[in-house]
């Protein structure tokens, strides 16, 4: 299937679902029940700003430059081997923002949860150069588990979502089933990892 062909039902879903599920946007989702839990009210909008900011405005920005100038080919990345600057940019924005939200005190949980964003991050970024293993499907479970972990274990109905969003990239021909599933299992497994020892999925 051609990217730009959308006059199919199956092409606009997996368009739409691309869309709405991507590594820039559903960060913000989860940070906003992560904050509204564990931050007081008058610093809500305050963390979340730094975290659209640092996570997905500038980053956005950054790549937007690159295609200006034509250090990439588009600002959805899909050539593999013009990823890792990108990636890198973006790297760099989330450790700035979540040193940012340590500094100005917002709760630890917060933070934390950026590292787990960041460590995942990092782990993707150092696989991609070899594989275009999935950021859709790795960022939406690992931001789930996330909310499941420091939230509330409910919105574990969430991962349903998974096979959603694994089909999407694979009818736009953007990976393969094993790059969706290895990137989904990987997310999941990381963020676990470092959530638990940071001592914080016990918390209620």
């Amino acid at each position: 299937m051609a990217s730009s062909d959308l006059s199919t039902i199956p092409a606009r879903i997996a368009w739409g679902t691309s869309i709405l599920f991507s590594p820039f946007l559903v960060p913000i989702a989860t940070a906003v029940g992560v904050i509204q839990k564990y931050a007081a009210p008058q610093n809500v909008l305050r963390w979340l700003a730094i975290v659209v900011l640092f996570v997905t405005v500038l980053p956005v920005l950054s790549i937007a430059v690159m295609a200006r100038y034509a250090k990439v080919s588009d600002l959805h990345l899909h050539n593999r081997e013009e990823r890792l600057l990108p990636l890198c940019c973006t790297l760099v924005s989330m450790v700035v923002g979540t040193v940012l939200l340590h500094q100005l005190g917002a709760a630890r949980e917060i933070v934390w949860a950026g590292i787990a964003y960041i460590v995942n991050s990092l782990i993707f970024s150092a696989i991609t150069p070899m594989w275009k293993i999935s950021f859709h499907s790795s960022v939406a479970t690992g931001c789930v588990t996330v909310l499941v972990m420091l939230v509330n274990p409910q919105f574990g109905w969430l991962f349903l979502l998974t096979p959603l969003i694994a089909w999407a990239r694979v009818y736009r021909k953007r990976h393969t089933l094993l790059q969706t599933v290895v990137g989904a299992v990987l997310a999941v497994g990381n963020t676990v990892f470092i959530l638990y020892m940071a001592k914080l999925g016990g918390q209620s």
